[in-house]
Parts: C-alpha cells; structure tokens; sequence
C-alpha cells in the first residue's frame, strides 16, 4: 500500500513536492509505518525504480528467450527482442518511467541510475561476447546510450502511438547497426 500511494504522490506532486504525509494518508498508515518498512521518501522512490527495473530486467530477458527459442543465434536480432521487451514495459508503464525520465528525484538518485546504465553497457557487451561475436565497448555505449534516451522518449512521449512511433523508429535505426567484431 506504501509503495503504490508513493508512486501516486510523486507522479502527482513530482518528488520534490512529494510529502511523507500525503503518501501515508493516501496509504491509510501512519509515518511510524512508513519508517518502520522504508528509510523514508527517499527510499520509496528508489523502491519503486527498483521495481520498475526489475520488471524491464525480466521482460528483456524472456523476449531474448522467446527469440532463441524460434532458434534465432544472431545476437544482433536477440538484443532486438531484448531491447523490444524494454521498451514494451516504458510504453505499459509510461507514467512511472517517466517520472524518472524526469530527474525529479532524490539526491544522488543520478549515480543510481548512472550504474544501472554502466550495468546495462556491461551486459551488453558480454552478451555479444559469449555468442563469439565481440562488441567493443564504444558500440556497446552507443547501443545502450540510444536505448536510454529512446526509453526517456517514449516514456515522456504525449500519448501511446507517439510512444510507439518512437519505439519502432529507434529499434529500425538499431537494427541497420552492423556489429562487427573488434
């Protein structure tokens, strides 16, 4: 209840303007409770992005699954259907993506999201890696870097065809990259 009155708040009010007390009464707990379960403000909102992570993380990692399954190897076509997987969850979950495409959030809430990105960038490249087909470190960031702003787009875009314009459009220009081993 905490974290979806949380979420309601700060995608209302922004995080900023967000209130300890508007989240409880909104959640019909007490701020003992709220203390009781999370640091405060601060570690709801990073709750909630975990959980949206996650999300991204499993839906990535089940369209990659599905596609190896229709017996798909190249890995350029699998981080396709990872990538189609993503942005699938920033187009269902558009609000609360973005919200943290917004940058309203807490202090130091940018190193978090800037390791989760690191993350990715590593991923990326050991993914190529293991299908023998080495991605060097700078296609590797410039693949992630497009996906990152693609998933801010379409998670801030003015309705769901926009949102899906923009999907498609960056998954075409991703997909004409030719990945070449270093």
């Amino acid at each position: 209840m905490l974290l979806a009155a949380a979420r309601q708040v700060f995608m209302l009010e922004g995080y900023a303007q967000a209130g300890v007390t508007d989240i409880v009464a909104l959640a019909g707990a007490s701020v003992g409770s709220l203390y009781h379960h999370f640091s405060g403000k601060a570690d709801l909102y990073l709750a909630l992005f975990d959980e949206l992570h996650d999300e991204h993380d499993a839906r990535t990692r089940k369209a990659v699954r599905e596609c190896r399954d229709t017996g798909v190897t190249d890995p350029m076509r699998l981080l396709l259907a990872g990538a189609r997987g993503y942005l699938d969850v920033c187009m269902e979950q558009r609000e609360l993506a973005g919200m943290f495409a917004r940058g309203d959030g807490p202090p130091g809430f940018d190193v978090v999201w800037r390791k989760r990105v690191s993350d990715w960038v590593s991923r990326n490249a050991e993914f190529f890696a293991r299908s023998g087909e080495p991605l060097d470190e700078a296609a590797a960031v410039v693949m992630t870097g497009a996906m990152m702003l693609a998933a801010a787009e379409v998670s801030l875009a003015t309705d769901a065809a926009r949102a899906r314009q923009l999907a498609d459009g960056v998954l075409e220009v991703l997909s004409r990259l030719h990945v070449r081993p270093s």
